[in-house]
């Protein structure tokens, strides 16, 4: 049986209500999480400062060195050195084709911290790793990244003199050992006096390249990690670079600063061109432009902000979490707060309007209100008192037409009587007419003849509006139908009689829209339905349902004869259980019409009517 959920008014006010709330408190998440993204670029902006450390150097190059050497790139290191307050995670120059030709963290020799644990007293040894060869420095590099977050991977080292044995209780730095394996795997090696090897554990590895920590560290108090990918940024960087040096770009007055954010890191990046010296700016310029082929190369300089994204995530979004569960019960609050003062007046109306379908018209609703809710409160008052005068005047009308019914029934009796008439008259006429031999008399017998046949077609002329739908010129006019809302329609009209013989109509399966004439096509689902309830049982069930392009009407109860179901279509055929007279006669007419098809079928239920819609009707 078909279900279908009420989506009441009050329930569309709260969602409405709702949503808005929420939305505005997404709203709200989004520009906070922008908010913080932007204040990461500017606070770096600002506090480190690069666009004046940038023209410092560039000014530099022009002034003194004019040429992407070593002495610029000593220059650089000395400037970095000197001044006070500049801050950078990394500085490279690029040449005019956009090629790395300096980086500042390779001048930072790679070093590996030891953790040692003695008598519960935790040291650190420092070790410059500068004196191993470069691809042991990349396998031990190797070693540490896949093994970062292991704080209890042994590292084996011994020193090249044995001053450091009686010191290893205390934190120290060194440059020279004369043993060194991790992971049972040696890299140094060239003891000479039986030097004590010493077990201590890896704690942290940093080179041009990475950053390690076997126990982690925190890029804020929620997000611990174990390495940090220089060389990562130094690639996501000079990508967001290359993208518009120097191809996008032809000419060139100042830096370009720009932000990005690649896989949840934020960086703060700005490019300073290295202009010759020579150069000499273009003519009639107004910011004092040089073209791109005076430029000798770029200067960039980037700080980032490591998991920012996750960062802000966390700090808009997870550390707030309480504050939105509780925004989201006061929401559900107030929306239920709003929908009830706003449905309590129309649930009024609505149980005034019931009362008005059942026949009470005394309610009265309160009309103090003077909005719209008030208008309408007056208006259903005042549709109340004329449903009340119109059912008077119709109730009159009823019983005129129960004279006018009186009147029809004698109609027929008449009509009956007067078609019996004429027709022994007719035939006693003919008689005489067999039998006489007097002409004038016989003239005399076809007059009367004549009249008798002129009233009879006066009779039968007016029985013919009866047959209209059989004369083939009736003129459908086609529309789109809901056949669902039809049958609920008929079924609403009928619910008296359905009421009175405790009969469940129950509608299965989705019905869809058809093709046809409205008027037409109600008047034979209406046919269908009365014949149904006629046929009924007490607490019966009539059953409506649409299958595979057949509409089906099925009622219980008795079945019909073979002769039944050949003949009910018939016209003039008795009202009883031996025919349906001329409804079905009706009904068949409309649907040859339309050109659907239809039967009647005894079923294990009762009977069924169905018709047959054609697939271009649907």
């Amino acid at each position: 049986m078909k279900t279908m959920f009420k989506m009441t008014l009050g329930k569309k006010i709260f969602i409405l209500v709702f949503m808005s709330f929420v939305l505005i408190q997404v709203l709200n998440v989004t520009l906070d999480f922008h908010r913080e993204k932007s204040h990461i670029y500017i606070q770096n902006d600002n506090i480190y400062n690069i666009d004046a450390l940038s023209r410092q150097l560039s000014i530099l190059y022009n002034q003194k060195y004019n040429d992407l050497n070593s002495s610029f790139y000593e220059g650089i290191e000395q400037t970095l050195e000197a001044e006070d307050g500049y801050k950078i995670d990394s500085l490279f120059v690029l040449n005019p084709d956009s090629d790395m030709v300096y980086n500042l963290r390779e001048k930072n020799a790679p070093s590996l911290t030891l953790r040692n644990e003695n008598e519960g007293i935790t040291t650190y040894l420092q070790i410059n790793l500068s004196q191993i060869p470069i691809d042991q420095q990349k396998q031990i590099e190797n070693i540490l990244r896949k093994q970062v977050e292991n704080n209890q991977l042994p590292v084996n080292i011994a020193f090249t003199t044995n001053d450091f044995q009686d010191n290893l209780n205390i934190s120290m730095v060194i440059d020279d050992i004369s043993y060194l394996s991790i992971d049972n795997r040696i890299f140094v090696d060239h003891r000479q006096n039986n030097e004590k090897i010493y077990t201590m554990y890896f704690e942290i590895y940093e080179s041009a390249n990475c950053f390690l920590s076997a126990q982690g560290f925190y890029i804020d108090e929620y997000d611990n990690t174990h390495e940090d990918n220089y060389q990562k940024h130094d690639e996501i960087v000079l990508d967001y670079v290359s993208s518009f040096l120097p191809q996008q770009c032809e000419t060139f007055s100042s830096g370009v600063s720009g932000i990005e954010e690649k896989e949840g890191t934020i960086y703060s990046i700005h490019c300073m061109p290295l202009i010759s010296k020579d150069a000499k700016p273009i003519e009639n310029s107004e910011f004092g432009d040089y073209d791109v082929q005076d430029v000798d190369g770029y200067l960039v300089f980037y700080t980032y902000e490591l998991n920012a994204i996750g960062r802000i995530t966390h700090q808009v979004i997870y550390s707030k979490m309480i504050i939105y569960i509780f925004s989201f019960i006061v929401c559900i609050m107030i929306s239920l707060l709003i929908s009830y003062i706003l449905t309590r007046r129309i649930k009024k109306m609505s149980q005034a309007t019931l009362s008005i379908a059942n026949n009470d018209f005394d309610i009265q609703l309160n009309e103090k209100a003077k909005d719209e809710l008030g208008v309408l409160s007056h208006n259903i008052n005042q549709m109340s008192q004329q449903l009340k005068t119109t059912i008077q005047q119709l109730n009159d009308e009823i019983e005129y037409v129960k004279k006018l019914e009186g009147m029809r029934k004698e109609f027929i009796a008449n009509f009956t009587h007067e078609i019996k008439t004429p027709l022994s008259i007719i035939n006693g006429y003919i008689e005489l007419i067999e039998a006489g031999k007097d002409d004038l008399k016989k003239q005399q017998y076809l007059s009367a003849i004549h009249q008798e046949i002129e009233h009879i077609n006066q009779l039968i002329m007016a029985m013919l509006d009866l047959s209209r739908l059989e004369s083939g010129k009736v003129e459908l006019y086609k529309e789109d139908i809901d056949l669902e809302d039809l049958l609920m329609s008929i079924v609403e009209t009928f619910a008296p009689i359905l009421k009175k013989k405790h009969i469940h109509v129950v509608l299965e399966d989705e019905f869809p829209h058809i093709q046809g004439d409205f008027k037409e096509l109600k008047i034979v689902f209406q046919n269908f339905m009365s014949n149904a309830i006629k046929h009924t049982p007490q607490d019966g069930h009539i059953y409506l349902n649409y299958e595979n392009g057949i509409l089906k009407f099925e009622n219980e109860g008795h079945h019909l004869s073979d002769e039944q179901i050949t003949k009910i279509w018939d016209t003039y055929v008795s009202g009883d259980r031996h025919g349906t007279g001329l409804g079905l006669a009706i009904c068949r007419a409309i649907l040859d019409l339309h050109g659907f098809s239809y039967c009647v079928i005894n079923s294990e239920k009762g009977v069924q009517f169905q018709i047959h819609i054609k697939d271009n009707e649907i």
